[in-house]
């Protein structure tokens, strides 16, 4: 299918088969974003939304909080998005307007980097937020990607959790990276910034996992015919029988 706009020249796609014509539609973000037989593509986040559901019930988190760790989130990935590509001379601490969390964030992860050019080479980097997507299960799932390199690519996070403190969170985060790797083909690394360190991991592709995928992938097709309840049950059982106790190993 030959691209008809810029947008979609940006979009790879990976050799599916002739009879399956993927189109594109820009979203409200200006980003574009793939459809098949008039149905939006699967996303990280609309596989993991029942998890989130299940861990936080009817809480509600005040939107100027939503907002600002959004705006914050944001700014991190453009400063270190810009910083693999145009190098040292690009990160100018006095004009980041963020958090002083954040920038403490900012502060490591470029140390990190600096320290590291052997493994995050910028003469290896394609780009950043590529669009990518693939067909599991007769799903089409996309995702961008934070950071592309030839041979892999790197997600950022800035999460404020503590390690196995929540359990569905870092499950959701498998989940994330197990779609970038369908999608992409590539080895998936998490540079997840702490404020106290940063954790550099390759993502282990694993046969529970893909068991984790295909009930999320059911639960989601079936989400308006089960209860909360059912999807709690659902949920937890996924967690008895899949989720090892180390969900990310950083020894």
């Amino acid at each position: 299918m030959e691209p008809k706009n810029e947008l979609e020249k940006q979009a790879i796609s990976l050799a599916e088969p002739e009879n399956k014509k993927i189109t594109y539609e820009v979203k409200d973000n200006g980003l574009l974003w793939p459809y098949y037989q008039g149905k939006k593509a699967w996303s990280p986040s609309s596989l993991v939304e029942i998890l989130k559901l299940i861990e936080y019930g009817d809480k509600q988190i005040p939107e100027i909080v939503l907002q600002r760790a959004a705006m914050n989130g944001k700014l991190f990935h453009q400063i270190i998005q810009e910083f693999i590509q145009k190098g040292p001379n690009s990160a100018t601490p006095n004009d980041w307007e963020v958090s002083e969390k954040v920038r403490q964030k900012l502060h490591e992860t470029i140390d990190f980097i600096e320290q590291n050019r052997q493994i995050l080479n910028s003469n290896c980097f394609l780009g950043k937020e590529r669009l990518h997507h693939a067909f599991y299960e007769g799903v089409l799932v996309a995702t961008y990607t934070d950071l592309e390199f030839e041979d892999y690519i790197v997600e950022l996070k800035t999460n404020n959790i503590k390690m196995h403190e929540s359990p569905l969170t870092l499950l959701a985060f498998q989940i994330q990276l197990l779609i970038q790797h369908l999608c992409t083909k590539k080895e998936v690394y998490l540079l997840w910034s702490t404020g106290s360190g940063v954790i550099f991991h390759r993502f282990q592709v694993s046969p529970s996992l893909f068991k984790i995928l295909d009930s999320l992938i059911d639960l989601v097709k079936k989400k308006d015919i089960y209860t909360l309840k059912e999807k709690r049950a659902i949920v937890e059982k996924i967690l008895l029988d899949y989720v090892p106790q180390r969900l990310i190993d950083f020894d």
